[in-house]
């Protein structure tokens, strides 16, 4: 069967759990919190606001992208999971081939969805200069990449646990140590989660001058090796994933 095939197969299946509406609704979200911060921004307390934007978005994206994440993959899994009804699709598709299409489908909603965010930065950093373009890349490449591992977790821990609420508790603990990855920058923990990838990928920095509340934003390298490392998570998850579902399936038939 070919991806296409798997892909369309997966998304008829969500044609009801409104999924394309749970990322509008964060989309807005973090839109509307976006602009309502810079509507009274000071502008001249800040020496770069696309980098100030960017760091934000990275943060927002830290608290609200987990748990959609979470929810996405549990709304692949749930009916299949209550029903047991793979031993049934594995008479029509390969077990492999189901997984394969989870994935695929779950991956077009986070391209759509980090393109969305993407559009989102460059929009509000226009008026403040063009430099933003030039960390587009980057941005895209952040949001995507984490949302992509986690999502790909959460879908293995969703075939784990008949009870879907354990991945989602799971989600909301990884979340919490994600936020807190942000605050403890001299700790390696960021580097040693998904959740914390969101920071551990954020090539800003910043110094706060509290005597005259003027803030010095500075652009870094993009972490490459960071990327590779990520990558290679996604990679590992992807794979032991399939080889789970396999023996999810062997052990229902």
């Amino acid at each position: 069967m070919s991806k296409k095939t798997e892909f369309f197969l997966e998304m008829r299946k969500l044609r009801h759990r409104r999924v394309p509406l749970l990322f509008l609704m964060i989309f807005a979200l973090i839109a509307a919190w976006t602009y309502w911060c810079m509507d009274d921004l000071d502008v001249s307390r800040l020496n770069d606001v696309s980098a100030m934007v960017y760091t934000n978005l990275l943060l927002m994206n830290t608290i609200l992208c987990p748990i959609i994440m979470a929810a996405l993959a549990s709304r692949m899994c749930d009916m299949e999971q209550t029903g047991n009804t793979y031993k049934w699709l594995c008479t029509m598709q390969k077990p492999e081939h189901i997984y394969r299409g989870k994935v695929i489908a779950g991956s077009f909603y986070i391209i759509m969805f980090s393109l969305m965010q993407t559009v989102l930065f460059w929009v509000i950093s226009q008026p403040y200069g063009a430099g933003a373009i030039s960390h587009l890349p980057g941005y895209f490449t952040t949001i995507c990449l984490t949302s992509l591992c986690i999502f790909i977790l959460q879908l293995n821990l969703s075939l784990r646990f008949t009870n879907q609420l354990t991945p989602i508790f799971i989600s909301i603990g990884g979340t919490f140590t994600g936020l807190f990855s942000w605050f403890l920058n001299r700790w390696p923990l960021r580097y040693l989660i998904p959740w914390g990838y969101y920071a551990a990928l954020c090539n800003t920095g910043y110094i706060y001058d509290e005597s005259t509340r003027y803030t010095a934003y500075s652009w870094d390298m993009y972490p490459f090796l960071w990327m590779a490392v990520l990558t290679a998570a996604i990679i590992i998850l992807y794979r032991y994933g399939q080889k789970h579902f396999l023996e999810i399936v062997r052990e229902t038939m």
